[in-house]
C-alpha cells in the first residue's frame, strides 16, 4: 500500500505513558508504507461544578480555572510522540490530532477507517479491542532482544480466522515464523472409570479431530501467504494461561476479538481481557468480519488536526 492509502492510529497519553506503542507503530508504518496518525484526548470542559447535599441541588458555582500551560500538555506530547516517530522512521508521513472528548470516543471514530489502533495499556484498552472496526495493538513495553515469531490463538470462530490470516499476514512481512495455538476440552464421561482405556482412545480421537480441523485452516493461510508454521495443540486448559506462556518470547501475539470458546456466551471476550492483562509481548486483538462489515460505513467524522 502508499503512505496515502494506509494509515495506523496511535493513541498518545500523558508525557512517556505511550512511547512504546508510538515507536511499535513507527516500525510497522515503515513496513507496510503507511503513515501515523498521532492522537490525543483531552477531556471535556466541564463550566459548573454542582454539589448536592442530601438530594437537595446547591446553586451552581464555577470550577477554578485551568492552571496556566494546562492548555499546552497535549501539543507538547504530541509532539514529542512525533519526535519519536521521525527518529524510528524518519521516512514516515505524521499527522497530529487533538480532540475533546474521552480516549474511547476519540480513537474509535479515528479508527473507522485505519488498517491499525496502536495503543499503550490502559483502562480504555479492552473497551477499544471490544469495538475498534480494525486490529488494536496493545504494547506495553518495547520487545525484548531476541523476541521471535507471531503467535496466535485459534479457534473455529469468524473472529479466530480473521486473527488467524492478519497473524499469517504479520508473520511474512516480518520474515517470522508462525505458531498457531488451539485450546480444546475432551470429554469426560463413566468410561474413565468403567473402560479407562476405552476413555483414553476416546480423548486421543478427539484431540486428533481438533487438530485436523486446525490443520486444515493453516495449510491454507500457509500457503497463502508462505510462511513457515506449526500447531500447537493443548487439551483442558485455559486458553488464555496457554497463549500468555506460549508467546513469552514472541514478538506479538495475536487473538480474535470476542473468541468462541467453552465459556458461556456471557463470558466469551474474557480470553482477550485476560491475555491483555497479562501478556509478556505486544497484542494484537483483531474483530470480526461482520464487525467491520458493520462499522466501515459509518462515517469517522473529522478530528481537529496540527500538521
Amino acid at each position: 500500500m502508499s503512505s496515502g492509502s494506509s494509515r495506523i492510529v496511535v493513541g498518545v497519553a500523558e508525557e512517556g505513558a505511550s512511547g512504546a506503542a508510538v515507536r511499535w507503530a513507527a516500525a510497522e508504518a515503515a513496513r507496510r508504507g503507511a503513515h501515523v496518525h498521532l492522537v490525543h484526548a483531552v477531556p471535556h470542559e466541564v463550566p459548573y461544578a454542582v454539589p448536592q447535599v442530601l438530594g437537595v441541588h446547591a446553586p451552581a458555582a464555577p470550577l477554578p480555572p485551568e492552571p496556566p500551560g494546562h492548555p499546552q500538555e497535549p501539543d507538547v506530547a504530541l509532539r514529542r510522540a512525533a519526535e519519536q516517530v521521525r527518529a524510528v522512521a524518519p521516512g514516515v508521513p505524521v499527522r497530529t490530532s487533538t480532540v475533546r472528548s474521552t480516549a474511547r470516543e476519540v480513537l474509535l471514530q479515528a479508527a473507522g477507517d485505519a488498517d491499525l489502533l496502536v495503543v499503550g495499556p490502559g483502562r480504555s484498552t479492552a473497551p477499544l479491542a471490544e469495538h475498534a472496526p480494525c486490529p488494536v495493538v496493545v504494547v506495553a513495553a518495547d520487545a525484548p532482544a531476541g523476541a521471535r515469531g507471531v503467535v496466535v490463538g485459534f479457534d473455529v470462530s469468524p473472529a479466530a480466522v480473521a486473527a488467524l490470516e492478519f497473524a499469517a499476514a504479520q508473520a511474512a512481512r516480518w520474515h517470522q515464523p508462525l505458531r498457531v495455538v488451539h485450546t480444546t476440552h475432551l470429554p469426560v464421561d463413566h468410561l474413565a472409570l468403567t473402560d479407562p482405556e476405552a476413555y483414553a482412545a476416546g480423548r486421543r480421537l478427539a484431540r486428533a479431530r481438533a487438530r485436523e480441523v486446525v490443520e486444515r485452516a493453516v495449510a491454507a493461510v500457509r500457503e497463502r501467504h508462505g510462511v513457515p508454521a506449526d500447531v500447537v495443540v493443548v487439551a483442558d486448559s485455559f486458553a488464555s494461561d496457554v497463549l500468555v506462556e506460549r508467546s513469552r518470547h514472541a514478538r506479538l501475539l495475536v487473538v480474535g476479538a470476542h473468541e468462541r470458546t467453552t465459556f458461556p456466551r456471557a463470558l466469551r471476550g474474557s480470553t482477550e481481557r485476560a491475555v491483555l492483562h497479562r501478556a509478556h509481548v505486544p497484542v494484537a486483538v483483531v474483530p470480526p468480519p461482520a464487525r467491520v462489515t458493520d462499522l466501515r460505513g459509518d462515517p469517522a467524522g473529522e478530528l481537529v488536526g496540527t500538521a
